[in-house]
């Protein structure tokens, strides 16, 4: 476990020491602050093109907003009329049902109450 904790601290310091250089040789030598420059002058266009994406997402979106409004509209237009023909089926069977309990009732009377004849 102390081996670890030595390999961590070993790796830690050595990247320190890599990063204090590359910072070192940024900051302090002509030729560092000029790659530092362009760094940051890259750094510049690069947000400033990833907000223009941004924006320019933004306004597709906004774009798109009433046609994706309207394919929902009418989504939600072919629901309610699949619901007003399940509804109306629904309600012709179920008028349909107390009719057919009668009917039932009536060949279960005939069948228990009908006369049997007596076998020659």
């Amino acid at each position: 476990m102390n081996d670890q904790r030595q390999g961590n601290n070993l790796a830690t310091f050595i990247a320190g020491v890599v990063i204090g250089a590359a910072l070192t040789y940024l900051f302090g030598t002509k030729d560092g602050q000029k790659i530092k420059e362009q760094f940051l002058k890259d750094g510049a266009k690069l947000l400033e093109k990833m907000g223009e994406n941004v924006q320019e997402g933004i306004k597709k979106l906004e774009e798109a907003e009433p046609d994706i409004q309207e394919e929902s509209q009418q989504v939600r237009d072919k629901i309610e009329e699949g619901i007003r023909e399940v509804k109306s089926k629904v309600e012709d069977v179920s008028a349909q049902i107390p009719s057919q309990i009668a009917e039932i009732q009536k060949r279960g009377r005939r069948f228990f109450f009908r006369r049997h004849r007596a076998e020659s």
